[in-house]
């Protein structure tokens, strides 16, 4: 746990204990990183992450408060969304038409961007990108001017080892290999380790560009139910079993679109069965370093102790999309490989993996983490509230996700969100709908919206609009 984070744990039973007062001025961050002898940015943190949570709350000019506890604990009633039940089977991907058409749509500059997963402007870290950038450049050799190790460049992979190292667990540099973001990583893998025709164990609902990847790449999918809390794990040895299914396609920490995080146990079991049915696990864990107030939680590839899981992820989802880098990580097991993945692999803009290096090195990117998680886990929370307003009167659920940016929204069986999706086209809103993160229409009375942009008064009237519809819808 990092310190303001500590600190704000203490702060919290400070307040529910009464000890700070409903109304009390807090003392001010200069103050506060005085007292507790720490930097101006850990008390900044510190309090973003109560405010977040919460617990205070600021005054313009005037510093921060302590909220009223009752305030400050307050659960919404929301009903979270409902599990579906059903047994696996090979099947092939639907909706690829869908899926292709909605992510061209989901890129586009509307009024309302509730589509494509990603982060506002104002949190990505450009002052900290752009200083990065030049000290990379300014330090760079003249070979990094040349083609570059297809690998990745080692300084990005020693530097990826360490980082993830210092979160508990250790992958060789060796074994990393630099891609041009998650997709491009999973594409390679998966046309490694499977064939035209072959099946892939996936839980749905499942992201739609996972699923998209699968068909255009041929593969069939073996889905196995997901709900809130995770995904059967009965059902998925049953997969692995009995399918014929030698590859699962899995993201144990904030999964998109449900944003469960699995537990411990349940990850140590997954990387067992798939040493047990020797069935290799391709784990996406992109959301990761997106939790809110807790450490990062650990990978599947923590306790694989066989060499069944391959390891991806990329800093989209933390840092920027438009950096294109990402990576996937191999097993001992897998080296044999190395020869036709390198063949595969596209090669990386050099410049951009060397400034990463030094994101990295720098402590920047750690600095950075530090100030983006209170800040994600306030505005998904300000989504949900606001949403449960807006939507009032209706029944429907909503997750209530504790990393990443997405929500879920699960309506009554009439409302079809197709129908939903294209309407909100009509409007200049983008989401995304249930239809495209399952095989067949199992889930098309959900609809996935992004939350990584502010709450602005044009997504705040977006939202309003979507709540008009389905009330019109249930008449």
């Amino acid at each position: 746990m990092f310190q303001y984070q500590i600190l704000a744990t203490q702060l919290i039973n400070r307040i529910k204990n009464q000890e700070l007062k409903s109304g009390q001025k807090m003392l001010s961050l200069r103050q506060f990183s005085r007292q507790q002898n720490i930097s101006i940015n850990t008390a900044k943190s510190c309090y973003d992450l109560l405010e977040a949570k919460g617990f205070i709350y600021a005054v313009n000019k005037s510093g921060y408060f302590v909220q009223n506890v009752k305030k400050a604990i307050k659960v919404f009633n929301l009903a979270l969304p409902q599990h579906y039940d059903f047994v696996p089977d090979v099947q092939e991907v639907s909706h690829l038409d869908l899926q292709i058409q909605i992510q061209e749509a989901a890129t586009k500059k509307q009024v309302a961007q509730l589509g494509s997963v990603q982060l506002s402007p104002d949190l990505i870290p450009i002052t900290l990108l752009q200083r990065s950038l030049l000290r990379a450049i300014k330090n760079s050799k003249a070979e990094d001017f040349l083609y570059s190790d297809r690998q990745g460049h080692a300084l990005l992979r020693y530097a990826l080892s360490e980082h993830w190292a210092e979160d508990g667990f250790y992958i060789a540099p060796e074994h990393i290999y630099i891609s041009n973001g998650c997709m491009p990583a999973l594409s390679v893998i998966v046309q490694r380790l499977t064939q035209v025709g072959d099946s892939i164990i996936v839980p749905t609902p499942s992201y739609n560009g996972q699923l998209q990847l699968l068909a255009l790449l041929k593969r069939k999918i073996v889905e196995i139910p997901a709900n809130i809390e995770g995904f059967d794990l009965q059902r998925l040895e049953q997969a692995m079993q009995q399918s014929g299914a030698k590859v699962c396609l899995l993201t144990a920490n904030y999964q998109n679109p449900l944003g469960f995080c699995l537990s411990s146990k349940d990850k140590e079991k997954i990387a067992q069965l798939a040493a047990k049915y020797q069935c290799y696990v391709i784990e996406d864990d992109i959301y990761a370093e997106c939790c809110f107030d807790t450490p990062r939680p650990l990978p599947i590839k923590y306790w694989d102790e066989n060499g069944y899981v391959i390891y991806c992820g990329s800093i989209s989802k933390t840092v920027s999309p438009a950096y294109r880098i990402g990576w996937f990580c191999i097993p001992q097991t897998l080296t044999y490989l190395h020869a036709k993945l390198i063949t595969q692999n596209i090669n990386v803009n050099t410049p951009l993996q060397l400034a990463l290096a030094d994101l990295i090195y720098s402590r920047a990117y750690r600095q950075h983490l530090s100030a983006l998680r209170p800040k994600l886990c306030k505005q998904v929370e300000e989504y949900r509230q606001f949403i449960a307003e807006a939507f009032k009167g209706i029944t429907f659920g909503l997750t209530n996700p504790q990393g990443g940016y997405i929500l879920w929204l699960q309506f009554a069986a009439e409302i079809d969100s197709w129908e939903m999706y294209c309407f909100a086209q009509q409007q200049d809103i983008n989401i995304v709908p249930g239809l495209v993160f399952g095989v067949g229409s199992r889930y098309n009375n959900c609809i996935r919206i992004n939350v990584g942009h502010s709450l602005t008064n044009e997504i705040k009237q977006a939202i309003h609009i979507l709540a008009s519809w389905v009330r019109q819808q249930l008449l």
